[in-house]
């Protein structure tokens, strides 16, 4: 069985769409898991009524569970935990699946089992219109992504609405509670670095970027982003020089935002951990001199205006 679980907060608007999309799923044998994490609105009773209007077999399969405000991360580790399926599913509660994406997830899981993470590929959805997604892995791919630190772009195929792991190794590698910007980032390249990581590169999941309340438009200080925690890499950075590559590649692109903000002295000091040696120059640059290479930025869109 696979649960989908679902953190809650504040998406009275949306997650009736989100939950349909569920209910819709071609393959059957799942659970919904919803943590309301300390909603304000009405998005708990939008989800009772839909449980009342199910029929009787289904009650069980879909709970609801309250829990004071702690943010995405502690929601989806809670969620983990009142899973009673052998895989867990994310869902965010305002995204949407089409209705064969917990069917493929199935078949990659049967295809390419004991792997720590499987992803299939996320859209985004704008007025209703959707459009495909990135191509971070070649259009069409299955199976397991062997060169997976050959490109840095690759570790973001894997996203909050669109990735399904085993339900032991969550409880063994849980969300960072203290991020709120990259923590589902954090938690894959913490899971690829333990196993295979799998990817159908076939859009069946959809991000809703005019959803309410999204909390990826707000930028957070630095401790609560991701590049605050690029110590802990220290070990797999080490003995990993293709994941040090692509990683420190990474982190250069979410620390150079902050080098034009308060924090602008903790990213340089974040920085400062990166190594430089086997990465472009023009990254060294940026991070160097920020505020000509936003110059350079800024020449470049002129000439192809």
């Amino acid at each position: 069985m696979i649960s989908v679980v679902i953190p809650l907060y504040n998406k009275e608007k949306a997650v009736r769409a989100t939950l349909e999309s569920v209910l819709a799923q071609t393959y059957t044998d799942y659970e919904i898991v919803i943590v309301n994490d300390g909603s304000t609105d009405n998005s708990v009773a939008v989800c009772e009524d839909i449980i009342n209007s199910l029929t009787p077999s289904f009650d069980n399969s879909l709970r609801i569970f309250s829990k004071p405000n702690g943010g995405v991360s502690s929601a989806r580790n809670f969620g983990v935990e009142k899973s009673r399926g052998e895989y867990v599913a994310f869902l965010d509660g305002d995204d949407l699946w089409e209705p064969t994406y917990l069917e493929e997830a199935a078949k990659l899981i049967q295809d390419f089992s004991g792997a720590a993470i499987y992803g299939l590929g996320l859209g985004c959805m704008t007025n209703g219109e959707k459009h495909p997604a990135a191509e971070f892995v070649p259009s069409g791919y299955r199976g397991v992504v062997s060169n997976l630190w050959n490109n840095p772009n690759t570790m973001l195929a894997w996203t909050s609405s669109s990735s399904i792991c085993p339900r032991e190794l969550l409880l063994k590698t849980p969300a960072n509670t203290q991020l709120t910007h990259g923590e589902d980032l954090d938690q894959w390249l913490r899971l690829m670095l333990q196993g295979d990581a799998v990817f159908f590169n076939k859009t069946l999941a959809y991000y809703v970027k005019d959803a309410e309340n999204r909390a990826m438009y707000k930028m957070p200080p630095i401790e609560r982003h991701i590049v605050s925690v690029i110590g802990d890499y220290a070990e797999a950075r080490k003995s990993n020089a293709q994941f040090r590559k692509a990683f420190d590649t990474q982190m250069i692109y979410f620390l150079y935002q902050y080098l034009f903000t308060p924090y602008k002295k903790e990213a340089q000091r974040l920085a400062e951990l990166l190594d430089y040696s086997q990465l472009k120059r023009s990254l060294h640059f940026r991070m160097k001199y920020p505020r000509l290479y936003r110059m350079y930025e800024r020449v470049k869109e002129l000439k192809s205006e």
